[in-house]
């Protein structure tokens, strides 16, 4: 028998491999995304910061609180009060006084103010300060007023404290001393 010697070389019956063309944006298509919210993106951006550690505070853009405050000081001695709420009371100021009444936005708050003037005369007033934060300002005022009604004078003391956002003074709150008749 006559043997037949065997080819080392197999005879290869796949086809030669074929680049496949793929178009990168139907490849994009092709797996879904998923969408992260928007607040999961911004939060996964920041740097992680010390829950223990301190934050900084600011009053915004505009004039800084030590600027309002020392204004208002001036201007309030030299008798000149509906001149600070025009420069310095934001539209959405809120006024606190001290019997735990408040009143929201600067129509309300004008209107506090002329229903005082209209049963109270300011004799005297003088004002210090202001001491200065970091979100505001507060000054001590030393009145003698007069009640229309009665005629009877009282001196008192009044500590402002006031809140300042982007220039503009945004709360203010009266906490009053002893009254003195």
């Amino acid at each position: 028998m006559a043997s037949r010697k065997k080819s080392t070389r197999r005879a290869s019956r796949s086809r030669p491999a074929v680049k496949k063309k793929t178009n990168k944006k139907s490849a994009r298509k092709a797996t879904p995304k998923r969408k992260v919210p928007a607040k999961k993106r911004r939060a996964a951006v920041k740097p992680t910061r010390d829950p223990l550690a301190p934050r900084d505070v600011a009053t915004g853009a505009g004039a800084s609180a030590r600027e309002i405050g020392s204004s208002l000081v001036e201007m309030f001695n030299r008798g000149q009060l509906r001149e600070v709420e025009e420069m310095w009371w934001s539209p959405r100021i809120t006024s606190i006084e001290g019997m735990g009444q408040a009143w929201d936005g600067r129509a309300a708050v004008e209107g506090k103010n002329a229903w005082w003037a209209q049963t109270n005369r300011m004799v005297s007033g003088s004002a210090e300060g202001p001491y200065v934060g970091a979100t505001g300002f507060s000054v001590k005022f030393h009145l003698e007023v007069e009640d229309k009604n009665t005629g009877q004078r009282t001196i008192m003391d009044e500590i402002g404290v006031y809140t300042v956002e982007d220039g503009k003074i945004v709360q203010e709150e009266f906490m009053y001393g002893p009254a003195a008749t």
